[in-house]
């Protein structure tokens, strides 16, 4: 098979086609990937042969392995639609399939309530042989009569390729040979006994009076006898049956016109066998009539039962009768119903037309008795159906033969319609109810990873066990809970949850919570604002409709509004009840010892996190855990699976997703520097290319660090709330996608710079990409990777401050009065600083701060005035723009002239008294100077006269001459 489609798509490539033979080659390696993952599920997690799946060490799941299908099922008297392994039952009421309710519990074209599956595959097989097709013929079925193992042989190839008529090998190939043993000599003894008692009478009837209504209706019943031997001489010639089928359907052309004369209670299939048999009975060398034993017996009994006066009056009431075919026919099987009711001969009834046709048609037919046993009994038979007893049945060759002819030119046609209407009616509603949609299929990405299996699949398995059950006899019967499933965008919580419903063989209906919005508060889908809400709503009122086998996931409910995701609080308990709407009508749905699951999953770090709310009770009911957060002891697992997650998107790493993961363990420990033999893997690889995957796997633990940190700071940044950020919030992701995006561009070749550069360009995409704050989101990604240049952390400072300030202005989107207050508030706490400061009293310690506190004081100074006159000049700019349009606000005035009473008594007083002590200072300030100069001169002084001294002491002191 995998050569063949290899081939396929070399021819593909050679006729040009290269669209469809890329798709074709993708498909190919989807399917071949998908296998390999389901066969190593199937050796890890799955036992008793795929029927029970191990969520984590503790609980077994039973797998429904049944298709999820549309179909229609007779229930009660009524059609019902079905989808399988569900509760999902609705009353179909169609006029088309209600016009063929005979056909709703029919299963196969090739059996009914009146025909055997054997019995149709033994007729079948004879009609091919006299029709010498399907390689059979008459010469081959009388050789097969003489070994029963070449008959077995014949019909188990015959019934091989006919799957669809529903033979089942060694059961209905074994009974249909057993009846072609008996049934094939019968029926060379029956002759033209083979056609039914109604047909061979009326036919005979028809003929007896052809004469006289010839004469009415102009027929070329002369040339029949003729045209009846030249077209037995062709069949017999060339095995041909075209000129006795022309023949046959004139003759049945001038049958329904007679029945239109004289109505005789016929229909056209007996006309059409009336009408063959009457061309064989003319095609013989002279027209002669068969008779049964049966239809004689009953002409005998007849006339044993009436004396010669009854026997003579029935016979004068024909003779009245003469010209009025209908009647007599009526006349006389009203006797012979009467006589089979009277002398208890019900197993001679469907021959009283033989009987009727042998009496009315008098002496004008000729004809010849046959005492052949029609009626046989075939034992041993394998098969089941109500008319098999003691594994016997009775048959007759005639009544046989009729039946099957019956099944094949009404029964067959008439189902085959049936499955028409069936299957149009079906495909409708099955693109009505998007049954795709419901099956969950898993990414061909998808890695159960060692975080998946040794992390999230317990957890998942201890919900599942609260919300199903498990198999066995620990089962819970106190079913409730609900699972949460959250984190930022890009860690696979769909993907996660649709695996888990693959491999459980669940219901995958995914809600797309987006689509509802937050408008949405009822599950009533005629409330829904728009029609991409109203078919939201739908699928998941049809989740419940569906009751079992069913994982209701709500994908992304932070877009929704509490209300709505408070009306599955009730799921979450005990009593797993719910109020739902289906097709316009209120319902209420019990779950109790249903598989229904319910899974949410939301990110609570978008930017609609202000208005993602979730019900306290809801809350409180379900078990949350945080796909993008690191769960105690998991550090290692939670690193490893980002390199796992990117095997696929990597090429030289994805042929490692699809072969033992313990290899891909290996080469990871091999790439840290652990000393491991290359001939401990599993697969064999050359020297190159374990040193190429080696040298990958180095580059992507530096990217994967990178993308944790970036995950861990957006995680801290999005939990902040606002008034308590220090700096712009952080919106670049560390996501399992966004490792994938730069796993698929890390080559073996790439230097160092390459690589952080590759790692700066991805980011540098993605911020241009934000609303807002590209610049500092880059900036702040440049501290979180060490690369941060001086020049970035002046501008990284300068934006930090700018932030703060603009918080304490109250932000862009604040009102002028809101930044008025929060500037007085600001205003009044500088001014409270300045006033302490006054108090303080001067020391001689303050004498070297002096200046410095000048100057600060000066610059507060400033930058109150120009605060106030910021303030002044905001109302000043306000006041022309005021429009009242409506009566003030009551009691605002007094608020403004609160506010102005205390600006001019607190603030401008408390102004001039800074001024007047910033005055005072000043000229202590100048005294000290002056003091500290006089001092300094008297000290230099000093100084000069102590010199002075010591200079003169130095000297020798001269002799006075005087004194000498």
């Amino acid at each position: 098979m995998v050569q063949k489609v290899r081939e396929f798509v070399a021819q593909l490539r050679a006729l040009d086609n290269a669209v469809k033979a890329d798709d074709v080659e993708a498909k190919f390696k989807s399917i071949r990937d998908q296998g390999a993952r389901t066969l190593r599920d199937k050796s890890d997690l799955f036992e008793a042969g795929g029927n029970v799946v191990k969520l984590g060490p503790r609980h077994k799941f039973s797998v429904n392995n049944q298709e999820l299908d549309l179909t229609l099922i007779p229930r009660q008297d009524q059609l019902y639609l079905h989808l399988t392994g569900t509760e999902y039952y609705q009353l179909v009421d169609d006029a088309a399939l209600n016009e063929l309710k005979a056909f709703w519990p029919v299963t196969l074209e090739s059996e009914s309530a009146d025909i055997y599956r054997a019995e149709y595959l033994a007729a079948s097989i004879v009609n091919a042989a006299a029709q010498n097709a399907d390689g059979l013929s008459n010469e081959q079925l009388k050789n097969a009569l003489l070994d029963p193992a070449a008959m077995q042989r014949l019909v188990r190839d015959y019934a091989a390729p006919r799957y669809r008529e529903g033979y089942e090998k060694g059961i209905h190939d074994h009974d249909a040979a057993l009846i072609l043993q008996t049934l094939l000599p019968a029926l060379d003894q029956a002759d033209l006994l083979r056609f039914d008692p109604l047909s061979r009478g009326f036919a005979q009837k028809f003929w007896a009076n052809l004469e006289m209504f010839s004469a009415q209706k102009p027929l070329s019943w002369n040339t029949w006898i003729e045209r009846s031997h030249s077209a037995a001489h062709l069949q017999r010639v060339f095995g041909s049956r075209q000129a006795t089928d022309i023949l046959a359907q004139e003759i049945q052309q001038a049958m329904a016109a007679f029945v239109e004369v004289h109505p005789i209670q016929i229909n056209a299939l007996t006309q059409a066998r009336a009408a063959e048999y009457l061309v064989l009975e003319l095609g013989r060398e002279r027209p002669e009539f068969i008779v049964s034993r049966y239809a004689q017996t009953l002409v005998d009994e007849l006339r044993r039962s009436l004396d010669e006066a009854a026997w003579r009056r029935y016979q004068a009431a024909l003779e009245k009768l003469s010209g009025f075919p209908s009647a007599r026919w009526d006349l006389s099987h009203a006797w012979f119903s009467a006589l089979v009711e009277n002398r208890d001969l019900e197993s001679l009834r469907r021959y009283i037309p033989e009987a009727v046709a042998i009496l009315n048609a008098d002496q004008r037919l000729d004809r010849r008795m046959t005492q052949t046993d029609l009626e046989f009994r075939i034992e041993g038979l394998l098969g089941e159906h109500p008319l098999i007893r003691d594994r016997s049945l009775s048959l007759s060759v005639d009544a046989f033969l009729e039946k099957v002819e019956r099944h094949r030119r009404e029964f067959i046609p008439a189902y085959r319609r049936f499955l028409a209407a069936r299957q149009n009616f079906v495909d409708g509603q099955r693109r009505q109810l998007r049954l795709q949609d419901f099956k969950a299929q898993p990414l061909t990405s998808f890695v159960r990873n060692r975080l998946i299996t040794e992390s999230y699949l317990p957890i998942i398995g201890d919900n599942l066990a609260k919300q199903m059950g498990t198999v066995g006899e620990n089962k819970r019967s106190d079913l409730m809970g609900l699972l949460m499933m959250i984190s930022p965008p890009g860690y696979g919580k769909t993907t996660l949850m649709e695996y888990v419903a693959n491999r459980l063989g669940l219901i995958f209906m995914r809600i797309n919570c987006p689509a509802l919005g937050h408008d949405v508060l009822s599950l009533d889908p005629a409330q829904a604002p728009n029609a991409t809400a109203r078919q939201e709503l739908n699928k998941l009122n049809l989740a419940l409709e569906m009751g079992n086998n069913v994982m209701l996931y709500l994908d992304d409910i932070q877009h929704t509004h509490a209300e709505f995701l408070q009306k599955f609080i009730s799921l979450c308990d005990g009593t797993r009840r719910i109020e739902g709407v289906w097709r316009g009508e209120t319902k209420t749905y019990d779950m109790r010892g249903r598989k229904f699951c319910v899974v949410m999953a939301g990110n609570p770090y978008t930017e609609s996190g202000d208005v993602f709310k979730i019900p306290d009770m809801l809350a409180n009911r379900a078990d949350i855990y945080n796909l993008g957060d690191i769960l105690g002891g998991m550090e290692e697992p939670f690193a490893l699976s980002y390199i796992e997650n990117g095997l696929t998107s990597n090429a030289v790493l994805a042929p490692l997703a699809t072969r033992d993961l313990q290899d891909v363990y290996k080469l990871v420990k091999m790439a840290q520097g652990e000393n491991i033999a290359t001939t401990d893997l599993s697969h064999s690889y050359s020297a190159a290319e374990v040193s190429e995957i080696t040298d990958v796997l180095r580059k992507l633990f530096v990217v994967r660090d990178i993308v944790m940190k970036v995950n861990r700071q957006y995680i801290i940044s999005a939990a902040q709330a606002e008034k308590y950020r220090t700096e712009p919030p952080f919106k670049l992701q560390g996501s399992y996608r966004n490792m994938n995006k730069m796993a698929e561009k890390v080559a073996s070749v790439m230097n160092e710079q390459e690589l952080q550069q590759m790692i700066a360009d991805h980011y540098l995409g993605e911020a241009q990409l934000l609303t807002s704050g590209a610049e500092e989101n880059l900036l702040k990604l440049a501290e979180i990777r060490g690369v941060m240049t001086a020049e970035q952390s002046a501008r990284w400072q300068q934006i930090k401050s700018d932030f703060l300030r603009n918080k304490a202005m109250g932000g862009d989107d604040a009102d002028t009065g809101n930044k008025i207050v929060v500037q007085l508030a600001d205003l009044v706490g500088g001014v409270r600083d300045l006033a302490e400061t006054a108090r303080t009293p001067n020391t001689p310690d303050r004498d070297s701060e002096v200046q410095a506190e000048q100057q600060r004081q000066d610059a507060q100074q400033k930058l109150l005035l120009e605060l106030v006159s910021k303030i002044q000049a905001a109302i000043a700019a306000n006041r022309p723009s005021v429009e009242v349009i409506n009566q003030p606000v009551p009691g605002l005035d007094k608020l403004l002239q609160t506010l102005t009473a205390s600006i001019e008594q607190s603030l401008y007083p408390i102004v001039r008294s800074m001024d007047k002590k910033l005055e005072i200072d000043l000229r202590t300030h100048y005294k000290m100077q002056d003091i500290s100069k006089q001092l300094a001169d008297i000290e230099t002084k000093i100084q000069k006269e102590l010199a002075e001294q010591k200079k003169q002491l130095r000297e020798p002191r001269k002799p006075d001459p005087g004194k000498a």
